[in-house]
């Protein structure tokens, strides 16, 4: 899949910024401007399935984090998930749908302990999520500190350029869930991480 849509990306038209298959879109505008326009085809009798199937699959792919990760720890319940990123997107603080909270009410909801960095969206997540449940560390690196799981939720560059050795080190069961497609498998393998893409 990921040959594929490099394949597709290489034509000029379409490009390489958006073909990151992974746990979806999230933000304001996409989910309203495609809600709406099957409200408004359904009002002049025509249907919309592509671009509703694209929303049910959007939705559904944070709930296959939760799936993978059952396959992978089997029990989740008491187990400790770390989430990189929960921002909706890089270089923002805009929580507007983001995946990172339908992901941390499933996962505390199951009875993990959920903990969580964002380099930029904290404060806010802190404030506008007050009932998420969720265990905000002050470093990426502390995500990692006795977790059973990572997730990396939000493609942070600066995610990239983490001591993932030591990270691993520091988990108590170094598995990371890509989440983006973004992070470089070989190295993360040479680092003592289990590693699974969405």
């Amino acid at each position: 899949m990921t040959l594929v849509a490099k394949g597709m990306g290489l034509d000029a038209r379409i490009g390489t910024r958006f073909l990151q298959a992974g746990l979806g879109w999230g933000g304001s505008c996409f989910a309203k401007d495609t809600a709406a326009l099957v409200v408004t085809a359904a009002d002049y009798g025509l249907a919309m399935p592509i671009v509703a199937a694209a929303r049910t699959v959007n939705q559904q792919q944070r709930e296959r984090v939760v799936e993978k990760l059952l396959g992978e720890l089997k029990i989740i319940k008491g187990k400790t998930v770390g989430l990189l990123g929960l921002a909706f997107k890089p270089n923002t603080d805009d929580l507007r749908d983001a995946p990172a909270l339908d992901i941390a009410r499933a996962l505390v909801a199951r009875g993990v302990t959920v903990t969580a960095f964002d380099p930029v969206a904290m404060e806010r997540a802190k404030s506008e999520w007050a009932d998420a449940g969720i265990k905000y560390c002050q470093t990426a690196e502390q995500v990692a500190e006795g977790a059973d799981a990572v997730v990396l939720v939000t493609e942070w560059a600066e995610f990239q350029d983490l001591d993932w050795e030591a990270m691993a080190k520091s988990a108590r069961s170094p598995f990371l869930l890509d989440g983006r497609l973004f992070l470089d498998a070989a190295r993360l393998a040479k680092a003592g991480w289990r590693h699974a893409r969405i």
